[in-house]
């Protein structure tokens, strides 16, 4: 049984580890020792995933496979889970991932600069378009989920400012996948896991059980 995690701490890392669980989190492109010159708010990261996955089945054609994701992390699962994926990847996890790239930016332009998000997250889009290969409405969870057939417990913060609530709602409204959603009580961005962590990893666990013994 395999985790692949992404934007998780070595503490949360650990806790997974300790329940029997080979753990892979592998770093996003442009962060830390990876490569590639531009983050691709989980967009370009996706068919990164989508190579781990392929090479755990490889070493292993019965492995069962978790992904769990937050913030970046969460978007990303997100955006693997709505790619033809080996039936290995039993279910899915994501915590706090953002409806677009184009949604997220305009809530940090109106809620982090203070200001209105037109005209400059069309046009920095525009620019990601040209050097990234990808525009900001065209990186979007909601479409990848409506794909999406592997099971997905949706986890949000209630008191996210930063990837607002709302968002996880419209995500979940989206997937046609069989799905779950847990909205913890008070939580800030990311900080589900921090605010309740014995409620959150069972949530967490509870959720993978059915699917890691079918």
């Amino acid at each position: 049984m395999a985790f692949i995690l992404q934007k998780m701490s070595p503490l949360h890392t650990a806790c997974i580890f300790e329940k029997g669980y080979n753990v892979l989190a592998p770093r996003d492109r442009a962060n830390g020792k990876s490569e590639g010159r531009y983050i691709g708010m989980g967009w370009l990261d996706k068919d990164d995933i989508i190579i781990w996955i392929n090479k755990i089945v490889e070493k292993d054609h019965d492995a069962k496979i978790v992904l769990h994701g937050v913030s970046m992390g969460g978007a990303t699962v997100m955006m693997v889970t709505g790619e033809k994926i080996p039936s290995n990847v039993v279910c899915a996890i994501e915590d706090c991932g953002y409806t677009s790239v184009f949604d997220e930016f305009s809530a940090q332009a109106k809620n982090v600069l203070h200001m209105p998000s037109y005209p400059i997250v069309p046009m920095c889009s525009v620019v990601s378009k040209i050097l990234c290969k990808y525009s900001f409405k065209e990186a979007s969870s909601v479409k990848q989920v409506k794909k999406s057939s592997t099971p997905t417990l949706f986890i949000h913060g209630a008191n996210d400012l930063y990837v607002p609530t709302e968002m996880v709602y419209r995500n979940y409204d989206a997937a046609v996948c069989p799905k779950e959603i847990f909205v913890m009580p008070e939580a800030q961005h990311a900080m589900s896991k921090n605010q309740n962590p014995d409620l959150y990893w069972s949530k967490v666990f509870t959720f993978i059980d059915d699917y890691i013994s079918k």
